[in-house]
């Protein structure tokens, strides 16, 4: 009797982990199945007011329609270059402060390391009067590269690979220099491959935090033209507040490429997870 009893601890221990597992997931998908029915549903049919929306004639007359009462294919061309310029700036400068953090061995590491530490103490908008005023004078209010310039370094993404980096056998970089590499060969051929995972995360990070940007490019932009796809959304909420069907089709574009880029990220991740079990 005591071990079936024993035997059945376990399975219920099971059964209740699945079934937290089960409502989690239905917790964080739930708001995207909404979004996506309501988005590709007829107005008629969102204008019912069902709780939970049931797929049944699906159109795109809710997206043509989204594009067309704002630049939002524009803002999104907008989008997609400042996500890649900022996010390709911020693994560079991240990847060479963390390399020069860790391996090198120089006086005032720690210090440096701090005061990358300080930046992250001080909130963002505690900054956007200086940056703006220095992209003003610049020249750059309202283009692509005043909405980037600011954020072509971030301390998250330096703390996240300097920790990266010392979990790393310094051996090997030890190794690669005997053999010669120079400092950015060991950081781009030795350093960088060990890191992949942590890599990876710290550029999906970066380019989230770039596509989700709102405040910065609506203070440096004044064309609805040059400005990103968050602020069209918020655009296209005011001027489509009675047809809640097209700020859907709306949202969903702006979630797409977020969904796309988790995905996307999360397969190389894993990837690189089974790759350093395996040395």
């Amino acid at each position: 009797m005591k071990g079936q009893m024993g035997a059945k601890r376990p399975q219920a221990g099971s059964v209740l982990r699945w079934l937290w597992l089960a409502v989690a997931v239905v917790l964080v998908t739930f708001p995207v199945y909404v979004t996506v029915v309501t988005a590709l549903l007829p107005s008629g049919d969102v204008a019912a007011g069902r709780l939970v929306p049931v797929p049944g004639r699906l159109t795109l007359d809710n997206v043509r329609e989204a594009l067309d009462s704002a630049p939002l294919a524009r803002q999104y061309l907008v989008s997609v270059a400042v996500t890649a310029l900022q996010a390709t700036a911020q693994l560079a400068t991240a990847a060479l402060a963390a390399y020069a953090l860790v391996f090198p061995r120089w006086r005032g590491r720690g210090v440096a390391f701090a005061l990358v530490l300080a930046t992250l103490a001080f909130p963002g908008e505690s900054l956007v009067i200086p940056n703006f005023e220095t992209a003003t004078a610049l020249g750059l209010r309202d283009t692509l590269l005043g909405i980037v310039i600011p954020y072509l370094a971030a301390g998250y993404a330096v703390f996240l690979l300097r920790q990266a980096f010392l979990a790393l056998p310094r051996e090997t970089w030890e190794a690669a220099r005997l053999d010669g590499c120079g400092e950015l060969r060991a950081l781009l051929h030795v350093v960088l491959p060990m890191a992949r995972p942590q890599l990876i995360t710290a550029a999906m990070w970066c380019a989230l935090s770039a596509w989700n940007g709102y405040f910065w490019p609506l203070l440096i932009t004044d064309s609805p033209q040059r400005r990103t796809i968050q602020v069209g959304l918020a655009q296209l909420v005011v001027d489509q507040a009675t047809t809640p069907a097209v700020i859907y089709a709306g949202t969903l574009l702006v979630l797409l490429p977020t969904l796309l880029l988790v995905l996307f990220g999360q397969r190389f991740l894993v990837r690189g997870l089974a790759a350093r079990l395996t040395t």
